[in-house]
C-alpha cells in the first residue's frame, strides 16, 4: 500500500520585483533535474518578494533553490492552504464607469494621473482614458481594476 504524498506550501524570500525570473528559473531546475516532489510555483501578486513553492518537503524546497540568482532564503515554517488559496482566487470587482467620466489611475506608467473615460471595453476588460495631466492630447488603454473613479 502505497503512502499518500505530503503536500505543503513553503515561501521562498526573492529580490522584490524578480519573482517571475526566479520562478521561471526553479522551472528549468525542476525539469533538467527531473524533481518529482515539487507540484508548483506560485508568484502571487499580493505577496511581493515572495514565492510559493508546493513540495513533499522542505529538503526539496532546499535542494530547489540552493545556487539560483535572487533567492535569498526558504522562510520558516508552512503556509496554510487556505492562506494560498485565498492568494490565487481572483476577486473581481465590477467598476461601473461611464464616458466623460473622471478617474484616476493607480497603477503603471501613468500612475496618479488624472484622466477622463472616453469609452469603456468591457469584454477586454479595459478602458480608454484621455490624460488629463499631459501638455498633447494623450490617449491609452489601461485594464479597468487600473483605474479608480474620482468623486462624481
Amino acid at each position: 500500500m502505497e503512502r499518500p504524498k505530503m503536500r505543503n506550501y513553503y515561501a521562498v524570500k526573492v529580490t522584490g520585483g524578480q519573482e517571475i525570473n526566479v520562478a521561471l528559473m526553479l522551472e528549468e531546475r525542476i525539469k533538467t533535474n527531473n524533481l518529482s516532489e515539487i507540484y508548483s510555483i506560485l508568484v502571487p501578486h499580493s505577496l511581493k518578494g515572495y514565492i510559493v513553492i508546493e513540495a513533499g518537503g522542505p529538503h526539496i524546497v532546499k535542494l530547489l533553490i540552493n545556487g539560483i540568482r535572487n533567492v535569498k532564503g526558504l522562510a520558516q515554517g508552512l503556509l496554510n492552504k487556505n492562506d494560498v488559496a485565498k492568494m490565487i482566487s481572483s476577486n473581481l470587482v465590477k467598476v461601473k464607469l461611464e464616458k466623460d467620466q473622471m478617474v484616476e489611475i493607480n497603477s503603471g506608467p501613468f500612475r496618479g494621473m488624472q484622466a477622463q473615460v472616453v469609452r469603456v471595453e468591457e469584454e477586454k476588460g479595459e478602458v480608454v482614458l484621455n490624460i488629463l495631466e499631459s501638455a498633447f492630447p494623450l490617449t491609452v488603454t489601461v485594464p479597468i481594476d487600473q483605474v479608480k473613479v474620482l468623486k462624481r
